[in-house]
């Protein structure tokens, strides 16, 4: 199996921590590690790193991603001209891919900031899902998990028939598939018991979804594999190509359209995106009062709030309740849990006012 670690959002949902500078997957946020090395790490005990492991990610990263992850091939890097979401990223990378190693190989493709308790059990569902693949190399799959509470940031994915039983992990056909539902129709499919979270990733045999490409969005495909004939390490050239590709998700791009999509369930590997910062307060440790603190902080009759202190600065609360306190040298962020969905407006409002230094 190859695997391709996708390194090259921005995290706008972390602001004002993650910034287009440095953005969420090169920051400790849950430890002495980056996001990036935890995802590396987890995957390094099924790969030979030089042969089997990829990244992709924006240009001006590509030695950022070096100095991180050392054991990677340098010609390995997939370096993205310009951020254009997971649809264009993940067609670049197919076809980068297809030139590099040919279209037989079964090929993961995993974000670079998911929470994962349990590294084993990922591994174990990624060489169940590679077993599947070269059995049924006509479906692309994606690892799916139980819902756990109600969360509209998600895509729901139904259950259809059990195509594989053996194995720790149920794979099932795919039947409908929800795109960030609202609150209540988001309550009605998880009342179900048969809608899963889908968690971004994708496993796939190259020249399958290389054949989906052609079929679903021949030009998007066309256009890449021009840019990768050209050579990925002149961004002057292929820049202007790489830019006028609709900015657009894998799912709209790609995954929406497809048939045969099947998904590994998993309640082992201990799944949560890491996509903002209530997600972020569940897996650091709470005091007595149930807030998460980082830095120089002073609470007082202070609950279930997190705020995390820069370095030159002390930070003092005075009766708050579920409240998210982020500071940094230039910027600081005030919200309550509940509003962080609202960031999006925050950098909205940042780029209308085109303060973009502290984007």
């Amino acid at each position: 199996m190859k695997i391709v670690i996708r390194a090259g959002g921005v995290g706008t949902r972390l602001w004002p921590a993650s910034r287009q500078a440095k953005p969420k997957q090169f920051l400790k946020l849950l430890g002495e590690k980056s996001l990036l090395r935890e995802t590396v790490e987890r995957v390094l005990p099924m790969v030979e790193p030089k042969r089997d492991l990829f990244i992709s990610s924006t240009f001006n990263f590509t030695s950022r991603i070096l100095e991180e992850v050392p054991e990677i091939a340098a010609d390995h890097l997939i370096p993205e001209p310009s951020s254009r979401n997971t649809g264009p990223a993940i067609c670049l990378e197919c076809a980068l891919l297809e030139k590099l190693i040919g279209k037989d190989e079964v090929v993961a493709t995993l974000p670079s900031d998911d929470f994962i308790s349990d590294a084993g059990a990922f591994r174990d569902l990624l060489n169940q899902a590679e077993k599947f693949l070269k059995q049924n190399f006509d479906y692309i799959l994606t690892p799916a998990v139980l819902p756990k509470e109600v969360d509209t940031g998600y895509s729901y994915l139904k259950e259809g028939k059990n195509l594989q039983q053996d194995g720790e992990e149920a794979i099932f056909e795919v039947v409908d598939w929800v795109e960030k539902p609202n609150y209540d129709f988001c309550k009605q499919l998880i009342d179900s018991g048969v809608y899963y979270y889908h968690t971004g990733m994708y496993i796939w045999q190259l020249g399958n979804v290389l054949s989906l490409w052609e079929r679903h969005n021949p030009e998007m495909l066309k256009i890449c594999r021009e840019i990768v004939s050209k050579g990925l390490e002149k961004p002057e050239e292929v820049g202007k190509l790489y830019s006028a590709l609709e900015k657009c998700s894998v799912e709209s791009a790609l995954a929406d359209k497809v048939e045969k999509i099947a998904m590994s369930v998993s309640n082992r590997i201990g799944w949560s995106d890491l996509g903002k910062w209530s997600k972020i307060k569940k897996y650091l440790t709470v005091d007595g009062d149930g807030n998460v603190t980082k830095g120089k902080v002073i609470p007082i009759d202070t609950t279930d709030s997190m705020i995390m202190a820069s370095d030159k600065k002390l930070i003092a609360t005075v009766g708050l309740d579920d409240m998210v306190v982020i500071d940094t040298e230039d910027a600081l962020l005030i919200c309550p849990e509940k509003r962080v969905e609202d960031i999006k407006t925050i950098i909205e409002k940042i780029k209308e006012i085109k303060e973009d230094g502290h984007l």
